[in-house]
């Protein structure tokens, strides 16, 4: 995982498997607060590409759930009792 608040990517988002690039978004009450957008996607090899941001304004305060579906879904992950 790779995190950045830098608009010129400073953290490498697009060559994470998973990357987060702060940004604003806007809470249940439309309110703007501190978010990230999420990038995915990433290959390396013959056929390499950059991730692409596949789930953009996340709320910080939503992103522990969302981290844990993208990481079942995506990378094999279970839940543990």
């Amino acid at each position: 995982m790779h995190w950045t608040g830098c608009p010129n990517s400073c953290g490498q988002v697009q060559v994470a498997d998973i990357g987060f690039m702060g940004t604003m978004a806007k809470d249940e009450n439309k309110k703007a607060v501190d978010g990230v957008d999420i990038f995915l996607g990433v290959s390396v090899g013959a056929d390499s590409h950059l991730g692409k941001k596949i789930r953009p304004a996340v709320p910080i305060k939503d992103l522990i759930p969302v981290v844990q579906d993208l990481l079942i879904e995506h990378f094999g992950a279970t839940r543990k009792a």
